[in-house]
This record gives structure tokens, sequence and C-alpha cells, in this order.
């Protein structure tokens, strides 16, 4: 930063922030982790004579709601970074053309080449950026609402778990989860097969092919 910056005191000011700002969304994840996390024991504990029930809380309905919260919250940092690189863009790229202008000879030449470069890369990379991570975060938060959702109606005996013995209540539950993790399947494949379409036909980056998939069962996490 500049020494008026310095001056101000706008370097500590700002590291501060991002200090802050860290903390702060590490304690709502972490908040979030302990809430999914005691849910899960206790809707396992509901089923104390019945090990199936007890291995689908914990690894099929438990890990799908902890990973689609932690895939979402990967995206809305990444839409974050995009969103903030569109206003680098938006600062450098001004003082790039305005500093060849004012300059002579090779200064010029490099400085105006840099800010067509630089400009281009950021509109290309932000653009593609805030469509795949806005798509992702979208898909995943509700996924992840829904699931919870569904978690905690089963928990307080609401809606359709109001009534009925164990066995009627978990069969009603794995059958509404199940029918979550398809709808939001079809819906990633569909999102990801458009999104990647655009960006072939726009000589974007594409998805990459490998990316896991939390609606799916049996998925590896690195």
């Amino acid at each position: 930063m500049s020494g008026l910056g310095r001056a101000l005191g706008l370097d500590h000011a700002m590291g501060m922030n991002d200090r802050f700002l860290g903390r702060r969304q590490r304690g709502r994840d972490a908040a979030a982790r302990r809430r999914i996390e005691r849910l899960t024991s206790a809707l396992a504990d509901q089923w104390p004579d019945h090990p199936e029930a007890q291995e689908y809380m914990r690894f099929q309905w438990g890990e799908r709601v902890l990973m689609a919260h932690v895939v979402s919250r990967r995206a809305q940092k990444a839409l974050y970074l995009a969103r903030w690189l569109i206003v680098v863009g938006a600062t450098i790229v001004p003082t790039l053309v305005t500093a060849g202008a004012r300059a002579h000879g090779t200064v010029a030449t490099v400085t105006q080449v840099a800010a067509v470069v630089l400009s281009l890369l950021v509109a290309v990379a932000a653009s593609a950026l805030q469509a795949q991570m806005g798509q992702r975060w979208h898909l995943f938060n509700q996924l992840e609402a829904e699931l919870e959702h569904a978690g905690w109606q089963l928990f307080a005996r609401r809606g359709e778990y109001a009534e009925g013995d164990l066995n009627q209540r978990f069969a009603s539950f794995a059958d509404r989860v199940e029918s979550i993790v398809l709808a939001y399947q079809a819906g990633y494949s569909s999102q990801m097969a458009r999104l990647d379409r655009d960006g072939r036909s726009s000589d974007g980056p594409a998805l990459p092919g490998g990316t896991p998939n939390p609606l799916t069962p049996n998925w590896n996490w690195p």
C-alpha cells in the first residue's frame, strides 16, 4: 500500500478486518459442525437396538449433511474471491491505463499490454468462477438445509414423522432423504453439464472431471 495508506493506518485496519472476518467465519463453521454432529448423535440414539438405522444416520444422512455444508462454504468463499477479483481488476486496470498514457517508450507499451491482458484474465476468470461457484453454492446450501430440516423433523417427531413406530418413522425418513439426494443429484449433474458446455463454447475454463459429489452415497473426499 502507498505511504498515504500506511500513514492513515489502512494496512493495520484491513489486517484487523480480515482477521476478524476469518475468525467469525471459522466460528460459524464450527458451530454448524457441532450442530450437525449433535443432531446426528441424537437421531442415532433413538434407535439403540437397530445398528442398521444408526449406521444410516451417521454415514448416509450425517455425512451427507456435513459434506454438503463443507462444499457450500467452499463455493461461497470461491464466489467471494471472484467478486474480489472483479473489484481489484476494476481498480488496477484504469490505473495501468493512466500510467501507460503518461509514460513513454517501452514502459508505456508494457503497461498498456499488461492492462489489456489483466482485464481479459480477470473478466474471463471471474465470470466463469462466479457462474460455477454460484450454482454450486446455491445447490449445496439448499441441499444442506433440506437434509437438516428433515433431520430436525424426525428428531421432534413432526410432520410425516409424528405417527408410527420406530420402523415406520425410519423408513419414511430414509425415503425422504433418498428423494432429496436423487433430486439434487439430477440438478447438480444438469447444472454442471450446462456450465461446462457454456465454458467450452466461450473458451473458458471447464469444470474438472473428477470433482467429488457429496450427493452420492459412496464418494471419497480428499
